[in-house]
């Protein structure tokens, strides 16, 4: 009986010490990624003939996820260059964005985007420089996790779409919109863009495709000193519920969130969530000065004295 006893205790001891390793091994631990295991597919249409457009869209393909040692939500870009050896130099390549979310292993990219990354690596400003034709293009994958460091990895294979033909455009500086009640009732987003002079923030022609944007705008005293001044961003017009970016820490329930002690030499840092939410100066009336950075999720806004 002794023994048995003994047999079960120790029985019991490796149960649990199983049960504490089994636990230790299924904790998620991040590995960087090794470019080895990270793959384009070469293009179904990569001898197509094609032209791009400016509506236009084209698809590219990573084999699969990078391999981090866990699943995670993960961002996918695709890098273009003019020739496979000037992805050693970062000046010789741009980086690609996808449509949607960019969380798909499958890449819709835009035509234009492609196009003027092209004319950009060939130097091409004005279109009486422009005089390409059908051309090689080459593209690598790139991967990270939004907010891990040492998560970006790019592919270890280099792919090409072999006969493509650009048309001349310049990337322009990026704008978002300023909604508000700066005229009193507030201009509706299924309005035209014309409709939104004076009420703009631009990228900074040497900082296209930053989102980080910047502006001045005024709002009418006279509806401040009634509502307060009430905004918020968006990034494209057509849907109220879409592409809205508002404080972060707000109900996210279409509510203004005030803050109260913002006034004349005041400035807010403030971090933004994608929301309805929107931003209200109760105590101010004027001038407000706006840095916007989509990409980092923050807005510094600056009343002058």
């Amino acid at each position: 009986m002794k023994f048995a006893k003994i047999y079960n205790v120790l029985a019991g001891a490796a149960v649990v010490l199983c049960m504490a390793s089994c636990e230790e091994n299924t904790t998620p631990t991040f590995q960087k990624p090794d470019p080895a295991t990270f793959k384009m597919n070469t293009p179904v249409f990569q001898d197509q003939y094609y032209t791009l457009t400016e509506e236009g869209t084209f698809e590219l393909v990573v084999a699969a996820q990078p391999s981090y040692g866990f699943s995670a939500i993960t961002q996918y870009r695709a890098q273009v260059a003019l020739s496979p050896d000037d992805f050693a130099d970062e000046s010789k390549y741009r980086e690609l964005t996808p449509t949607g979310t960019g969380t798909l292993t499958r890449m819709v990219l835009n035509d234009i985007d492609l196009t003027e990354a092209i004319c950009e690596l060939k130097g091409i400003k004005e279109a009486a420089d422009f005089n390409l034709t059908e051309m090689p293009v080459y593209f690598r994958g790139a991967a990270f996790i939004d907010g891990v460091e040492d998560s970006y990895v790019t592919t270890s294979n280099v792919v090409a779409l072999n006969h493509v033909t650009p048309f001349f455009s310049v990337a322009k500086p990026g704008v978002i919109f300023v909604v508000g009640n700066y005229l009193g009732e507030w201009i509706g987003v299924d309005q035209p863009a014309s409709a939104f002079d004076g009420y703009t923030l631009s990228e900074k022609p040497d900082e296209i495709r930053s989102k980080k944007y910047y502006g001045t705008i005024s709002f009418d005293p006279a509806v401040a000193e009634k509502d307060g001044a009430i905004f918020r961003f968006y990034t494209e017009l057509g849907d109220w519920d879409a592409n809205s970016f508002g404080p972060s820490g707000g109900p996210d329930s279409d509510t203004p969130v005030e803050f109260a002690d913002f006034a004349a030499g005041s400035t807010l840092e403030q971090g933004l969530a994608k929301t309805k939410d929107s931003f209200k100066f109760n105590n101010y009336r004027g001038t407000l000065e706006f840095e916007v950075d989509i990409k980092a999720m923050k807005a510094i806004i600056t009343a002058p004295k």
